[in-house]
């Protein structure tokens, strides 16, 4: 008997969808927990029958929201004890995204490795008005869910006759996504240091000698 054959009981129990509400939630505010693995998979089942494609997604928008408004809570009140002069660096560069690009910046950073918790927590420090985090919690946990459930959907029908296969094609898709999403990021961070770089130095030289 496979593996496949061992998870297909609990893959066609009601309990699975509570299970993947409960995982997505928690990566909201703790993003080791492997809840798109788990969407994927389903999604790839879901192309023989095994998985109910409607109420998967209901559980992975209904997770990604509750986890999300977990990150906010979690952020108005850790903003109010940060005493680190880093911390508190930091805390006010994510500030100025938010504030520059505003709900936008929830929607994209659903997207980005650890984006989502860092966007939750930040909104939450900086006191972002709790109606359009709503919103836009809701708005950015729809679209990562047509995406992850996306990438399932297209492993199971590349795969029909090996689930397996196909969970693996669509998280190989995703981590590929993933990886230059990141190498993007990197490229722009360094980007936008080499030229702040040249203006700090003209700073720092026409400062006066103490």
């Amino acid at each position: 008997m496979s593996l496949l054959d061992h998870l297909m009981p609990l893959i066609s129990s009601p309990w699975i969808y509570l299970i993947v509400f409960v995982l997505v939630a928690i990566d909201g505010f703790f993003p080791a927990m492997p809840s798109e693995a788990v969407v994927i998979s389903l999604s790839a089942l879901s192309t023989s029958g095994s998985a109910n494609l409607a109420a998967l997604a209901v559980a992975v928008v209904a997770g990604g929201m509750a986890g999300d408004w977990i990150a906010y809570a979690l952020g108005r009140g850790a903003g109010r004890r940060v005493r680190s002069r880093k911390l508190i660096a930091a805390k006010q560069r994510a500030e100025r995204a938010l504030g520059r690009y505003g709900g936008t910046a929830i929607l994209v950073g659903r997207f980005l490795p650890y984006g989502r918790t860092a966007s939750g927590l930040t909104s939450g420090s900086m006191s972002f008005p709790a109606g359009r985090f709503r919103l836009f919690s809701f708005l950015a946990s729809a679209a990562w869910a047509a995406y992850i459930i996306g990438l399932g959907l297209l492993g199971g029908v590349a795969f029909a006759d090996s689930p397996m296969l196909g969970t693996g094609f669509g998280l190989a898709i995703g981590m590929s996504v993933a990886a230059v999403g990141a190498f993007v990021q990197r490229r722009q961070a360094r980007r936008k240091k080499a030229v702040r770089e040249p203006e700090r130095q003209l700073v720092e030289a026409g400062r006066p000698e103490a």
